[in-house]
């Protein structure tokens, strides 16, 4: 995923995805609402992890109503193959991230919605339907959550920094199972999510940095983008192709993550 300056987007064009991507966040939080979990409803994929009927079913109806509003849209998401029309704008879905949260009832897991313009996130909901929290932000729109302005931007912190990092066992998939040892001894107050919590967290001020590793590309973009929005920094970190390691938040704070994780 690119880094550089973002290509400019008109306001309303930014504002017309980003009134689109929010009606996918409430069909989201219905279907999800309306669909019954059993064991039936549940499996385990090649990799471990679970998918739910709801994943299935939340991405099929926010690819049909995509196709009904940009037909001409690329699209990318983790249940079903891409769909590539040679478009410059792809949108890039997760319909739950954490699904083994949510199968369990762990309230933490979200719903990803973003979208990239040749290749830069210049969108992103980060939405948690159990906990009514909804986290926002268009290419130059600026950043909120339930209608409150976000802005990331370093400040003193009382007691330990909290840096909130993935489950361990993602380090260890992408060969680095040592760095996560890292963290853990340089950060006490390090907190693990197996979802997009850790992301709407330190978006929203509560803990100074969130490390993903080894994730999809449907894992980070949109709190890649809302980040952009946020004024937090964002440091994309090499590792396998297909892959993300992606280190967000206070500026300060990112840059000494990246410097322990950096440093062989």
């Amino acid at each position: 995923m690119k880094n550089s300056t973002p290509p400019r987007i008109s306001a309303a064009d930014s504002r017309r995805f980003l009134h689109f991507a929010m009606s996918l966040a409430d069909l989201g939080r219905k279907l999800v609402a309306e669909t019954p979990l059993s064991e039936a409803d549940i499996a385990v994929k090649a990799d471990g992890s679970y998918v739910s009927v709801a994943d299935q079913r939340i991405e099929a109806a926010w690819r049909e109503a995509i196709a009904a509003n940009f037909g001409d849209h690329d699209l990318t998401g983790e249940e079903y193959p891409p769909e590539g029309r040679g478009s410059a704008w792809e949108w890039v879905l997760d319909p739950i991230d954490g699904t083994d949260n949510f199968v369990h009832g762990v309230p933490t897991f979200g719903t990803l919605i973003a979208l990239r313009h040749e290749g830069h996130p210049v969108l992103g909901v980060i939405d948690h339907p159990r906990l009514d929290v909804r986290v926002s932000a268009a290419c130059g729109l600026g950043a909120s959550c339930n209608g409150r302005e976000l802005r990331v931007t370093d400040r003193k912190e009382a007691g330990i920094p909290m840096v909130m990092a993935t489950a361990p066992e993602n380090f260890v998939k992408g060969g680095r199972g040592e760095l996560f040892c890292r963290l853990a001894d340089a950060y006490p107050n390090l907190r693990v999510y197996r979802d997009c919590y850790a992301h709407s967290a330190v978006l929203r001020g509560q803990g100074v940095v969130a490390i993903d590793w080894h994730a999809k590309l449907w894992d980070v973009c949109a709190a890649w983008a809302v980040a952009l929005e946020a004024g937090a920094a964002f440091e994309s970190l090499e590792g396998p192709p297909g892959r993300y390691q992606v280190v967000f938040g206070r500026p300060a704070a990112v840059a000494a993550v990246k410097a322990l994780l950096t440093d062989a």
